[in-house]
């Protein structure tokens, strides 16, 4: 393992994110708010500075076969890493809006924002400079870049946690060096990436949304973000023909991504190919029609938007809060963000496919159970389900559930609240952010301590790595063998 090499592929990382500085950067100089611009200049350069000099330290002639154990500890300092660079512009927040962040509180405000979480400490959006909004929501967009590349690097190539069952067509080099497997899956998931943005983007403004407004919810839907400027409920804040490109943008962002590859190119056979599509459709369906029975006066598109929302773990704030929490308690009605959209998404939860393995699984013992001796293969979409296979399933499910009993137990001691731990916990672990608005629960993270947000800024790190962080603390000395 080549600690230069880890170092190299962070300062690239910074690279990347200092780049996509020129989006806020581009919005002040559109608004001529010059100080906004100063402040991002030298956001920009120190970011740039830190960057290349990673690269210069890290840089080698040396090419060497990439290690797993390379790969995941370059995706748990990346997030690590990479927040430290993109707080430094919510420094300033604190002279504009009269509220104290501090460092830990930039910090988790990054994390949020490159998780895809989509929680926030701003105590009223609408209060904050835009251009620092739109920062926010940049940030939301790299972390779909970023999850999407690891995954394609990482996750897709070792099968990880089932997902050795999808069609994939995705072609890897045992050869190649680490630098070059992240660069070839980041050119691999960035150009359909921006080509859905920018289709999001001119769908939206077509609708007569603002132009501010059209940006920030692009890049939040198609990364499952689900940041917002303002927390106004979007079913009074859009037309219907917005909220109809939302759901497209959100169904698309928890997509699979080999599927979105395969519809670039118009090869539908892998849709008919994979089943982890067909019920994740299903799933929206049911619940779309459950929320129509639930809240009649919202309508079927405001039922299929809310659907789509929650089990993309996106969680804008699509209706007024009150009307939720009047007919379930908030607890029960956010469950759905568990089961989380498709493998190798921006999306967070467990994913669908594992969902339905599980529960497949938990339904044959449960029949079988007059039955101890009998044997049968277990099959998904037509693939066979080996028993190592099953058995990362129900690990991954073991340690989801540890962390979120955890997780709990960490937002109980801090909010001394049953219910907004439970949130919190729910929220933070499926980088659902946003079901703390859904639920009206606006300054919840307000009035925390600065410790909370450090520990937040773990769990959401953790949900979104899948726990890989976990197999390199504990499994180090595994990890360096398998290579």
């Amino acid at each position: 393992m080549s600690w230069g090499t880890i170092i190299f592929c962070l300062g690239w990382g910074g690279v990347l994110l200092s780049t996509t500085m020129f989006i806020p950067l581009g919005w002040a100089l559109f608004q001529a708010d010059y100080i906004y611009v100063g402040r991002f200049l030298i956001s920009l350069m120190i970011s740039s500075f830190l960057s290349v000099a990673f690269v210069l330290v890290g840089k080698s002639k040396e090419v060497k076969p990439v290690q797993k154990s390379e790969l995941f500890l370059t995706a748990v300092f990346l997030y690590l890493y990479l927040p430290l660079l993109a707080a430094l512009p919510f420094f300033s927040l604190g002279i504009d809006v009269e509220q104290n962040v501090g460092f830990w509180g930039a910090y988790f405000e990054a994390v949020s924002g490159l998780t895809t979480t989509g929680a926030t400490i701003f105590k009223n959006p609408e209060m904050v400079n835009e251009t620092l909004l739109i920062w926010r929501s940049t940030l939301g967009w790299l972390g779909g870049v970023l999850i999407l590349s690891l995954g394609v690097a990482l996750m897709a190539p070792n099968g990880l946690f089932g997902i050795n069952l999808k069609p994939l067509n995705i072609r890897q080099n045992a050869s190649e060096s680490l630098p070059h497997r992240l660069r070839r899956s980041f050119r691999y998931v960035v150009k359909p990436y921006l080509g859905l943005t920018s289709i999001g983007i001119i769908l939206l403004a077509l609708t007569g949304t603002e132009l501010a407004d059209t940006v920030s919810l692009t890049f939040n839907a198609v990364s499952t973000t689900g940041f917002s400027l303002s927390f106004t409920p979007l079913d009074s804040l859009l037309n219907s023909q917005a909220l109809a490109v939302l759901s497209l943008l959100m169904f698309a962002g928890s997509l699979s991504y080999p599927l979105l590859i395969a519809a670039q190119s118009l090869n539908f056979e892998t849709f008919k190919e994979d089943r982890e599509i067909q019920d994740f459709v299903l799933t929206i369906i049911c619940m779309s029609l459950a929320l129509a029975l639930f809240f009649p006066n919202n309508g079927l598109l405001v039922s299929l938007t809310m659907a789509i929302n929650m089990i993309s773990t996106t969680a804008f704030v699509i209706s007024d809060p009150a009307l939720i929490t009047n007919y379930l308690p908030a607890a029960i009605f956010f469950l759905p963000v568990l089961i989380g959209g498709m493998t190798l998404s921006t999306a967070g939860g467990l994913k669908v496919l594992r969902f339905y393995l599980l529960v497949k699984r938990v339904t044959y013992e449960v029949v079988n159970l007059p039955y101890p001796n009998s044997v049968e293969s277990m099959h998904y979409g037509g693939k066979f389900v080996s028993k190592e296979t099953m058995a990362s399933v129900w690990g991954l499910f073991l340690m989801y559930f540890v962390g979120f009993v955890v997780s709990f137990l960490i937002m109980s001691f801090l909010t001394n609240n049953f219910e907004s731990a439970w949130l919190l916990a729910l929220a933070l672990l499926n980088n659902a952010g946003g079901v703390i608005y859904m639920s009206g629960q606006y300054d919840l993270l307000m009035s925390m301590p600065p410790i909370s947000h450090i520990l937040m800024s773990l769990i959401m790190i953790l949900g979104r790595l899948e726990f890989l962080v976990v197999l390199v603390i504990l499994l180090p000395k595994l990890l360096i063998r398998r290579n």
